[in-house]
């Protein structure tokens, strides 16, 4: 994978924050996971889109009203 130098001016509380839910330590593993996960949510978000409604459900509802334990 090809890397590629930039200069970024990024706000520190929400970099700060990024490096801790992400587990990361370093400001670019932080920027690359945030990235790729942009990328995975959009690529997630369009399947759904594309096959909403494309199937028909014939499952078991398990949480119906008829189906609760009092």
């Amino acid at each position: 994978m090809a890397k590629q130098s930039i200069n970024m001016r990024l706000d520190k509380e929400i970099l700060n924050e990024a490096k801790k839910i992400l587990g990361q330590k370093e400001t670019t593993a932080t920027v690359e996971m945030a990235l790729r996960n942009i990328i995975n949510n959009r690529k997630a978000i369009d399947l759904l889109r594309k096959t909403t409604g494309k199937s028909k459900w014939e499952g078991f509802m398990a949480l119906t009203d008829e189906h609760q334990e009092a």
